[in-house]
Parts: structure tokens; C-alpha cells; sequence
């Protein structure tokens, strides 16, 4: 059988048989290896795992716990997520569901304009939970973009989607979801699952499941307030239970020192919206302190020889054009 060598990051060989796929690297090195893999580097291209090499290939493992690695298991964990709520509720429709810092979303529109309660993210998580137990695998397809907008026939934000790529018009908002090179990409797992996407993916749902579904937020499609307000869906994940552990803990010690809430507890500041977004009414504990600060302050300028002038509160706007 003919073979094919490829050099890995510390520019050792790997002498593999031809066909080989990039799981085959990793189990051909080891098995650790090959349990934390979750994607490949080919040729400085992130890749599945199934992908085939070639002769002369660069190549590196991507584990489940490197920044590469965490990106395409929140995007895995993100398709999880939309399928989820497309099996739960009937007629809903998905949008876009990009990974993030620390996270990941997805931007749903449900039937008659519902929306998600704290209930639905719990039932959602369980629902996730028994397709990640089911193992399913992510196959990935081309197929040209006449077959996609049938494929995605009934969800509108897709075609959208398919139709902007088809006459050159991508751009960031949808780079994760398709390429631009004439055809179009998409995930199958399970046995009706499917979203447009570049990739790559886990071989598997099951690499998956240290994740928590944290919050829903009202979204515009495309960022338009003239587009339709789509329920975006926004969740955590990691490669251990410890690690996700340690971030929901650190966002709740985070949550006991947010000024907002420690304002309002105790009686400081408010934001009233009839004033405005971001505008602060000073209640008479926080004037106190603010005054304290605000002398202490001045008194610090001035015995360091600053002299203090007085600007207006607004100006033109022309002053912030470049």
C-alpha cells in the first residue's frame, strides 16, 4: 500500500498510509492524543479530524483544551444548541450561532413571537444534553447554492444567507457560517440536523457536554433595527467540568462587586431611562461619597501644583469625525 509521510510542529515525519485521516494521525502518535483531539491544522487551514492528508502535508493536532480547540467545540456546542430548540419547538427558525469569547450564541425567531423564559433554557439544556449522549456524528457537505435554498427552504434567515454568498456579498457577520467558493458548505448530525457552516467540527457530539445555556437577549437581525428582533440564546462551554466550574464561579464573584447592583443595594445611584441610557442620578448616600472623592481629589491636584479648568459637558459633533 503506498504511503504518504507529513511533518508535524516540531518538524518530526509521520509516515502514515495513504488515505489517512487526520484522526488517524492523531491515534498513530497516541491515545491520549487522540481523545483530546477535536480538529487539525492542515497547512496553516483548520480542518475536521476526518480529513484526508497528503503527502508533503503540515500538520498538527488540535486539542479540546487549547484556544484553537475551545473556538471549534463552542461552535459544535452552538449547532447542539440550535438543534436542540428546532427539535423542541415546531416552526421556529434559526439565524446565525458563531462561537465567542468564552462562550458562544445563537439567534432564534419562534413561532407567533414567543419568546424564551428560564424554564425553556432548562429544558433546552436537557434536550442538548440527550443529543450529546446520542453521539451523533458531523459530516460536512458541498452541495451548490440552488440546492442549499432548497435544503433551507423554510427558514428565511438561511436563504438570506445562501443568497448574499451567491452574489458576493459575505462578510464577517456570516464568514463562519459559509465560504465564498461558489458553493456552499453545511453540517449534517443526527438524522435530519442541518446549518450552513464553513467548520471545521468535533468528530462527534459526544466530545462534547461541559456547557451551561447563561442568558436570553433580545437581537436584530443582522444588527439592523429595521430587521426582524430574533431571540439570541448565549451559553458557555469547556473541556472539563473543572474549567467550566471555575468560570460560572468566577462570573458569580464577579456578579457580587457589578456597581450596578451594589448601587442599587445600597441606595447610591440610579440610571432612570426616562433621562436616558447611561445617565446617572446621584441619590444622597452616593452625592456623599461622591463629594469625598471629588475633594480628595482636588485637594491631591492642587497640592502637586495642577491648576484646574472648566470644559463644556457637549460639543459639536464635528470635533469626533476622522
Amino acid at each position: 500500500m503506498a504511503e504518504i509521510k507529513v511533518t508535524l510542529p516540531d518538524e518530526s515525519t509521520r509516515v502514515l498510509s495513504e488515505g489517512s485521516t487526520g484522526a488517524d494521525l492523531a491515534t498513530d502518535i497516541g491515545k491520549n492524543l487522540a481523545k483530546a483531539a477535536v480538529a487539525l491544522n492542515v497547512n496553516g487551514e483548520t480542518k475536521d479530524l476526518s480529513q484526508s492528508l497528503s503527502d508533503g502535508d503540515a500538520v498538527a493536532v488540535i486539542t479540546q483544551n487549547t484556544e484553537d480547540g475551545l473556538y471549534v467545540l463552542r461552535h459544535s456546542t452552538a449547532h447542539v444548541l440550535a438543534q436542540a430548540v428546532l427539535s423542541i419547538w415546531e416552526g421556529a427558525t434559526y439565524a446565525i450561532g458563531p462561537p465567542i469569547k468564552d462562550g458562544f450564541y445563537y439567534d432564534f425567531e419562534l413561532p407567533d413571537g414567543a419568546t424564551f423564559t428560564e424554564d425553556d433554557l432548562k429544558n433546552i439544556e436537557k434536550r442538548m444534553r440527550e443529543i450529546i449522549k446520542e453521539d451523533q456524528h458531523f459530516e460536512r457537505y458541498e452541495i451548490p447554492s440552488e440546492e442549499a435554498l432548497e435544503l433551507f427552504g423554510r427558514h428565511r434567515f438561511k436563504k438570506e444567507i445562501i443568497e448574499r454568498v451567491s452574489t458576493g456579498e459575505i462578510d464577517s457577520e456570516i464568514s463562519n457560517e459559509v465560504g465564498a467558493e461558489g458553493t456552499i458548505s453545511y453540517y449534517k448530525n443526527g438524522q435530519d440536523f442541518v446549518d450552513l457552516c464553513t467548520g471545521p467540527h468535533v468528530p462527534s457530539t459526544g466530545k462534547l457536554g461541559h456547557f451551561a445555556l447563561q442568558k436570553v437577549a433580545g437581537a436584530y437581525w443582522r444588527g439592523d433595527e429595521k430587521q426582524p428582533m430574533l431571540q439570541r440564546i448565549y451559553g458557555t462551554a469547556w473541556s472539563s467540568k473543572k474549567d467550566l466550574e471555575d468560570y460560572l464561579e468566577r462570573l458569580a464573584e464577579a456578579e457580587k462587586r457589578d456597581h450596578r447592583r451594589l448601587a442599587a443595594e445600597l441606595d447610591l445611584v440610579s440610571w432612570p431611562e426616562d433621562l436616558g441610557s447611561g445617565l446617572a442620578v446621584w441619590h444622597p448616600k452616593g452625592s456623599l461619597i461622591r463629594k469625598v472623592i471629588e475633594d480628595y481629589s482636588r485637594s491631591r491636584h492642587e497640592n502637586g501644583g495642577y491648576n484646574f479648568v472648566f470644559s463644556p459637558h457637549i460639543a459639536k459633533s464635528v470635533l469626533w469625525e476622522t
